[in-house]
């Protein structure tokens, strides 16, 4: 083991104490903060002029943010099932958050596919992936798939239960869930500094912000009720929520300088699915959470790993949430499980300057119903639902959603022209999906649906199909 003795006295961090410089090498630390419902707009540097972010606009403009990154639902459980497991959701069976017959019964054509509510404990998860290269690993905050962290592996793991927070952001004595969780993920990080334990560390920070219900700190929802809103970002309550998100976040990174940590950990921050509709938009995209439309799937994203990722550098190219389970590997220098599928690929080149990866789809698979709210109905193929059973796949600038009530009652490809089964748009030229060119580009409609097709056989997704005797 290298000397450590220089830098012991950094396992013990108080406010005011000098930066920690000299540390063991090790393999990079992974910082994953995963926030809760915040949209692709609810950001200060994704292009928002009334949610305050200075410490995450800092920090995204030091790194790299990620224009097109997508979660692998609209929704948060299957996301989270998938940044986990490295796995499109038809290999774990997470589709949805509880029942899938969500909605009136009169009102679903078909019976959608059961959904599970927890990860499969057979599944090789990340973090004990990394276990393997001697990584102490993390689960901190919100986790929503079944079982335990600790049950999947992780060394350290817990959710709000365990803190004291029965339901909501406050606790009976006015203690504030952002706050505790980043207090927790702190005190991981310091009583896990390398220079103490000779061993890189995962923390996986899960924030229930920005989540309903929305609840936020008292006096800095006054701040922002004497401030304008601007467009349909416009709640203070929400807009207090994310400011503590910010501070949350400059808290970690304030805590990785102090140890000295900062150059050698790689911080990315995500969220699960698009911005609920009820409270915020992400205007121009169409939609938010639980659509299929870019508001509902593609999130904020950054990477800040000083002196390895370029400072202030953009990347276009997209990327999905299965992506960071073998980026994290390589990272690491890990090679992956054996006999066990990964469906991400690694976005390191793209972290060193490259601008391409070695994949020409993405995919999704919601099998599945979720019933509407209050937000956004506009935007959504009914009134009724926020989605009804879809699949999906994006190839090069082209976007294909494929709604199996009409395409498995309504005739299919025979009568796809007529039949509203499949929609179509070019995302270079219509971000916000307004202009369906199913019937346009048939060429290119024929070409991705054989595609997602072909993708639903390999991945052997189950697919409702029987209709509903109780629809009326």
């Amino acid at each position: 083991m290298k000397e450590t003795i220089p830098v012991i006295a950094c396992a013990v961090l108080t406010v005011g104490g000098s930066a920690c410089k000299k540390q063991p090498e090790t393999k990079p630390n992974i910082v994953f903060i995963l926030i809760d419902d915040m949209g692709w707009k609810d950001l200060g540097y994704m292009g928002s002029e009334y949610y305050e972010t200075p410490d995450i606009d800092r920090l995204a403009g030091e790194g790299m943010i990620f224009t097109q990154a997508y979660a692998n639902a609209a929704n948060s459980a299957p996301t989270r099932a998938c940044l986990l497991t490295g796995q499109y959701t038809p290999r774990h069976g997470l589709y949805t958050v509880g029942n899938s017959d969500r909605g009136q019964s009169k009102d679903r054509r078909l019976i959608p596919v059961t959904n599970s509510i927890e990860i499969p404990l057979d599944k090789i998860t990340i973090n004990e992936a990394l276990q393997s290269a001697g990584y102490i690993t993390a689960a901190i905050g919100k986790w929503h798939i079944g079982h335990t962290p600790r049950e999947h592996g992780f060394d350290v793991g817990f959710d709000r239960t365990e803190l004291g927070y029965p339901r909501g952001h406050f606790r009976d004595d006015g203690e504030y869930l952002t706050d505790r969780l980043t207090d927790e993920a702190v005190k991981f990080i310091i009583e896990n500094n390398p220079a103490a334990t000779g061993k890189p560390f995962f923390l996986s920070l899960s924030h229930h912000a920005v989540h309903t219900p929305i609840q936020a700190k008292k006096e800095i929802i006054e701040r922002y009720d004497q401030k304008a809103g601007v467009d349909c970002h416009n709640n203070p309550a929400y807009a207090a929520m994310i400011q503590s998100v910010d501070e949350s976040v400059a808290r970690v990174d304030q805590t990785l300088e102090k140890l000295g940590l900062r150059e050698n950990t790689i911080l990315i921050f995500f969220s699960d699915n698009g911005g609920h509709g009820t409270y915020t938009c992400q205007r121009p995209l169409r939609g938010g959470k639980g659509m299929f439309y870019e508001g509902g799937i593609r999130e904020p994203m950054f990477v800040h790993w000083p002196g390895k990722v370029k400072q202030g550098s953009q990347c276009k190219v997209p990327v999905i949430s299965t992506d960071f389970y073998p980026t994290f590997l390589d990272i690491a220098g890990i090679e992956r499980p054996d006999n066990y599928i990964l469906d991400g690929v690694s976005i390191l080149p793209l972290l060193k300057g490259e601008n391409s990866l070695p994949r020409e789809k993405l995919f999704w698979h919601f099998p599945a119903y979720l019933e509407s709210y209050s937000g956004l109905k506009k935007d959504s193929r009914d009134t009724l639902f926020r989605t009804r059973p879809v699949s999906v796949i994006r190839k090069g600038d082209w976007k294909l959603l494929l709604f199996h009530e009409e395409w498995n009652l309504d005739g299919g490809r025979g009568k796809i022209a007529d039949n509203n089964s499949v929609e179509l748009y070019n995302l270079g030229s219509d971000t916000g999906e307004t202009r369906n060119l199913c019937n346009i580009e048939t060429a290119k409609r024929d070409e991705l649906l054989d595609d997602l097709l072909q993708w639903l056989k390999d991945t052997e997704a189950p697919v409702p199909y029987e209709a509903n005797p109780g629809f009326n």
